[in-house]
């Protein structure tokens, strides 16, 4: 019960007559029990599936190479790669079961060994020059849908020599492809391979092999397909498999917590109070648990989430106020797991348990997903949460203020925060610094009692136990109150060969925790088969999240280099040692020196997962400190021998790695190691190989990637690598066009994620280049970029801080491609490109805005664009609401908006009726409410309210504080807004201006005051209303459209007919001299100051930030299944939304978008027409 309960969301049913295409590859003269068990057990329950969603399951059974390559018909797989080839132009990737074993291992390709390598291969297992062809399609390692099965074959040892004939054995060819190494598991995902055994059954009557296979291998394989056949052709968010990262760190955490939480003493009281937390009224603030290292608060956030867990499996701890619904835990303890430390990775992985988020519309990097939960936890509608977090001082973040990002200062009613961490750190300070308090728990020390059950279960394991004088003598200890330390002192009595000796150790026991470990640690040293068990500390220690038991045995099994050099040796024997050393084969250290380290080490570690093969770390960071005093640190070594011994372990780590087999453990440590080495030359160099690439490479947001290339130095030198490396694997003849225009795709996303816009252009033009020239521009790959290339152009729009006919040429470009990638768009079927369809559709009506904005051009008028523009949101409007999108459709009535009239009724009410929906769905502390709040205070402000202006300008920048901080540059633009002298004004007659110093004062002498230079106050602190709520939104906004409707008159009638003659004039008020740029766009004019036709018109801080925000946040909102009702409250009719037009209505796209540049390349548009187009 570790995540929410799932929630079918309304997924729009396939089309009838849709086939789903599968095709199964096997050796002609092997696995036929593998296909005899897909056809009975696997095929009819996928088929009968399929059929319920009117989907048509059309299995193909291709078989490759054989004895008798002589006597196969090629025509049958020239018609099989004809359909592959087919579905692949389609748009929609097929379905592939590929079956293969060790013996056969990876099928070479023309291109990836030498021809002779390649002919000995196909004639040893007879292959035609078809079946590589074929193959070549099944093997792609872009489709996400293809899964490979992959046999071990040590049942065959087993098999009586008459019957082995029957198996493919490994030759001398398949050796020298794969030696001894799994090639697949190296070039494919892990969740994209199922690794079985079998049970030999005998022989048929045909002599064909009888094998037993395992249930589980039957549900993974069904599991797999359906869930590709959900995310391919129903739309549905593809689901966390058991592969996924995802179920893999929950399976992870749930061990750690049952473990930890299995013997606890004396802390019954502390679980209480937190259970009487969650369950209390009234409780909007988060609880946090406080101690020294050591003290026991992981085991009671364990104790109290297992205790949590079981009550509510038992109908117990009600939602208070919340009916009948139940509570959802989350917990996450840092440390405890791999990547546990990345706040980045915990918050989305609490998004998708919590079904906040999902794929489409995920955060891409922190603090969009700090933003995220932000506004989610202080949302009234949030669903019940308890939320442990164990160690929240230990994340890898260094900035205790984006520590707590994520964290509302009011959390909703609903929603239970626990948290842990070493008191007075400087994220426990930065807690304590806000406003709202947190509820502060301190651990206590262990009372008498409990010591003494824990000291009398920890040595009656062993059949030990002390005396009633040694008892009091060990509890008299000062730090036996420390959970940890006591543990540790029970360990060493625990090893005594004589019980004689107790009474002595408890003597020697030193008090502190780092202190008994050190004394520990120098005990280990101490002992024979010293170096062993220190090395197998330090590794852990430098390691970048554990080591697996495989990876210590190897580097434990040469004894000679496992201890950094000492200067009293010679260096250059130590050298020679070294290099000896690294050109010895590799070997593993014996079953019986590892089984003696761990059994040594065992009370210090934790192995990760239940099998023994699972990676180890320390089992408390206190370990881990100890570790580093005395082996990393120079108050142990000495500043002299610091720099050898520091980078020591490091070195060894890295060049270990730099060739391991294991791509993913490869890219996990080796940029970490040389990053600690301070090697930026060769931390670049590791960067720019494109097996790391792929594995830290992310489509949305590469964090770790790009997080590594900031610290190699500008992101100028990342670009220029990885051009360099385009331009090798461009040269290199084994490599197919396809992979080079995926290759330079990936780059160009990962360069656009760094800011780099016009240098990702360039690498998206040879993308696409290629893919039109060379693949046949394929529409599922096109549409992407497409819709990445006006991206692209989107953004340098962005980087102009106002609006001006100069930017035409790009915005026409933005233009162009929106339409292309639209046009391609619209046909793909799924939820999926239904959602991307919305979205491009909303982009693509604000460019139309601000084309009219710019003045428009000959190939479409001002006005025209308008009209256009109001088409795709409306088209965008009924998508949202079919995929029951409230959220996105919130921000598409805003968008609405933007398009109406300026200063409008119309405009007005589609602002209110967006921050109800908006106020319904994430509640106040939201970026899109900070939007909507700027945009309805211009409303006001464009008529002349600036009372109502400047209440919605306070809301604007009290959230922006809360959700971006008080520093983030919008946070400083909102506050300087509340900063113009006439605002300024205002907060002083309602008394809200405290902060309000003498120089400022001097300004309210000058007459009119709006015309003067706003001095800005650095220490300046605003009060703001605090009160506002759902329900005062809502009354708020009718009491605001009746007041401003006798505001308007005729003004807003004179706005229409400006708007529809492209004239901002008419809607400037002469009074105070505002200029009209475009829909939320405005300029304050000194009195008398002429405009000047040269220059282009700046905004200033009361901009609508819709354009400067949309790419950025959109991520934000949630495809929401629950929220139907909110619909019911008002009638689309009622704004003048056309919602029932139908695309086949609507007018042709393409021919529009040929319109629109067609005087450019139709592959690309050129930098070179930017000029000629600005002067048409």
């Amino acid at each position: 019960m570790a995540c929410a309960v799932a929630v079918d969301s309304p997924v729009r049913p396939p089309r009838d007559g849709i086939n789903v295409k599968l095709f199964i590859t096997s050796y002609s003269d092997e696995f036929y029990a593998e296909r005899d068990m897909l056809r009975k057990d696997v095929l009819p329950d996928l088929r009968a599936w399929c059929e319920k969603r009117k989907l048509n399951l059309l299995e193909n059974f291709i078989k490759w190479g054989g004895r008798h390559p002589d006597q196969r018909d090629v025509t049958e797989l020239e018609k099989m790669q004809t359909s592959i080839e087919n579905s692949y132009y389609s748009d929609i990737m097929p379905l592939f079961i590929n079956i293969t074993s060790e013996s056969l291992g990876w099928v070479p390709m023309w291109g990836e060994y030498a021809d002779e390598v390649i002919e000995d291969y196909l004639e040893a297992n007879g292959l035609l020059v078809e079946d590589l062809e074929l193959l070549k399609s099944a093997y792609r390692d872009d489709n996400k849908n293809s899964l490979f099965l992959f046999r071990n074959d040590s049942f065959v040892e087993k098999v009586p020599e008459s019957e082995k004939s029957c198996f493919v054995r490994r030759t001398s060819a398949s050796q020298k492809i794969c030696g001894p190494d799994n090639k697949i598991q190296q070039k494919f995902p892990s969740y994209r391979i199922l690794e079985y055994e079998c049970e030999y059954k005998g022989l048929d009557h045909k002599r064909h092999p009888l094998l037993k296979f395992a249930d589980e291998l039957k549900h993974r394989i069904g599991d797999f397909l359906q869930q590709r056949v959900r995310c391919e052709y129903c739309g549905e968010e593809s689901s966390l498999g058991p592969q996924h990262p995802d179920r893999t760190a929950l399976s992870e955490h749930r061990n750690f917590l049952y473990h930890k939480s299995s013997s606890v003493q004396g802390r019954e009281a502390l679980v209480t109070r937190i259970e009487e937390y969650i369950v209390q009224e009234d409780k909007d603030v988060p609880m946090l648990l406080l101690g020294g290292s050591g003290c026991g608060k992981s085991s009671v956030i364990c104790c109290a989430a297992s205790s949590v867990l079981a009550k509510l499996e038992q109908g117990l701890l009600p939602v208070p106020g919340g009916g009948e619904k139940k509570w959802n835990v989350f917990y996450h303890f840092v440390g405890a797991i791999p990547g546990s430390t990345s706040l980045e990775c915990m918050l989305k992985r609490l998004l998708r348990e919590l079904e906040l988020a999902k794929n489409c519309n995920m955060p891409k990097e922190l603090d969009s997903a700090s933003m995220m939960c932000c506004s989610m936890l202080s949302n009234p509608n949030t669903k019940p949460v308890v939320i442990f977090i164990d160690a929240l001082n230990q994340f890898t973040e260094e900035n205790a203020a984006r520590v707590i990002s994520w964290l509302p200062r009011k959390l909703a009613p609903h929603v239970r925060c626990v948290l842990t961490m070493i008191n007075d750190t400087a994220v426990h300070q930065a807690l304590t610094a806000r406003e709202t308090k947190p509820m502060e728990v301190v651990i206590s020390p262990l009372d008498l009692d409990s010591r003494k059950s824990i000291v009398a279960e920890m040595l009656n394991r062993y059949g030990k136990q002390l005396t009633e004088e040694q008892m009091t003598k060990l509890l008299s200890k000062t730090s036996s109150d420390n959970p940890l330390w006591l543990s540790v002192a029970c360990e060493e009595i625990r090893r005594l060969d004589e019980d004689s000796h107790i009474d002595s150790k408890i003597a020697e026991l030193p008090e502190g925790l780092l202190s008994i470990l050190d004394s520990l640690l120098a005990q280990l040293e101490g002992e024979e088969g010293g170096d062993l068990l220190v090395a197998t500390l330090c590794l852990l220690e430098a390691s970048a999240s554990g080591l697996l038991e495989s990876e210590l045995r190897t580097l434990l099994a040469d004894e000679s280099v496992l201890r950094p050099p000492s200067p009293y040796e010679e260096k250059e024997e130590k050298e020679a040692q070294e290099k000896e050393s690294k050109q010895k084969k590799r070997e593993v250290l014996s079953e019986r020196k590892w089984l003696w380290i761990f059994s040594r080490l065992q009370p210090y570690l934790r192995p990760y997962g239940e099998s023994k093969e699972g990676r180890l770390d320390f089992h408390h960071r206190a370990v881990s400190k100890a570790v580093r005093k005395r082996h990393f640190t120079t108050e142990a070594i000495g500043d002299n021998e610091k720099g050898e011994q520091t980078t020591w372990w490091h070195q060894l780590l890295a060049e270990f790695f730099q060739h391991h087999d294991n791509l993913e453990r490869r890219a996990e440590e080796w940029p970490h190691q040389l990053l600690c080495l301070g090697d930026h030359f060769h931390l670049a160099a590791a960067l720019s190989q494109w097996s790391v690439f792929d594995r830290l490479y992310h489509e949305e947001y590469s964090s770790q990637l790009l997080s590594y290339w900031r610290k190699v130095g500008p992101i100028d030198e990342m670009i220029e690598m990885y051009s360099s490396a385009l331009s090798h694997f461009e040269e290199d003849d084994s490599v197919n066009e396809e992979a080079v225009s995926l290759r330079f795709e990936k780059v160009c996303r990962v360069v656009i994620q760094a800011g780099k816009h016009y240098e990702a252009l360039e690498l998206l033009k040879t993308a696409m280049k290629i893919e039109e020239k060379e693949l046949g521009a394929r529409p599922h790959r096109m549409v992407e970029l497409y819709a990445l290339m006006a991206e692209i152009y989107d953004e340098k729009l962005k980087l102009n801080d106002f609006v001006s006919p100069c930017q035409l040429p790009d915005l026409r470009k933005t233009i162009y491609y929106g339409r292309k990638s639209i046009s391609i768009r619209k046909s793909l079927p799924g939820n999926y490109h239904r959602f991307k369809l919305a979205m491009s559709l909303m982009k693509l009506a604000f460019n139309m805005e601000s084309w009219e904005a710019c003045g428009g051009g000959p190939e479409l008028t001002g006005p025209a664009a308008l009209v256009e523009g109001n088409k795709y949101i409306d088209r965008a409007l009924k998508i949202f609401l079919e995929l029951n999108d409230m959220g996105h459709y919130a921000e598409a009535l805003m968008t609405k908006g933007v398009l109406a009239p300026r200063g409008s009724m119309e405009q007005l009410k589609l602002y209110n009726n967006a921050m109800e929906l908006c106020m319904q769905m994430y509640g106040e502390y939201h970026i899109l409410t900070s939007r909507l709040y700027i945009n309805i205070g211009i409303v006001y402000e464009d008529n002349n309210d600036y009372r109502k202006a400047y209440s919605y300008f306070k809301r604007w920048a009290r959230v922006s504080e809360e959700i971006l901080g008080p520093e983030h540059p919008k946070t400083q633009r909102a506050k300087g807004v509340l900063r113009e002298s006439r605002y300024r004004r205002i907060a002083q007659d309602l008394g809200e201006w405290d902060a309000y110093d003498d120089t400022d004062d001097n300004n309210d002498d000058n007459a009119d005051g709006d015309e003067v230079e706003d001095q800005e106050n650095a220490d300046l602190e605003h009060n703001y209303d605090d009160v506002v709520n759902v329900v005062n939104i809502q009354m708020l906004t009718s009491q605001d459209e009746a007041q401003l409707g006798a505001l308007w008159g005729d003004n807003n009638e004179s706005n229409q007919v400006a708007a529809a003659r492209g004239d901002d004039s008419a809607s400037q008020d002469s009074d105070d001299q505002t200029e009209v740029i475009m829909n939320g766009f405005v300029e304050e004019r000194l009195a008398g100051e002429e405009d000047d036709p040269s220059t282009c018109e700046e905004n200033t801080d009361t901009e609508n930030l819709y354009d400067d925000n949309f790419e950025d946040y959109d991520e934000h909102y949630i495809l929401n299944s629950t929220s139907g009702p909110v619909f019911e409250e008002f009638s689309t009719e009622e704004f003048g939304l056309n919602l029932d037009d139908d695309f086949e209505n609507d007018f042709e796209l393409n021919e529009l978008a040929s319109l629109i540049l067609e005087d450019c390349d139709n592959r690309f548009a050129p930098d070179s027409t930017e000029e000629d187009n600005d002067r048409n």
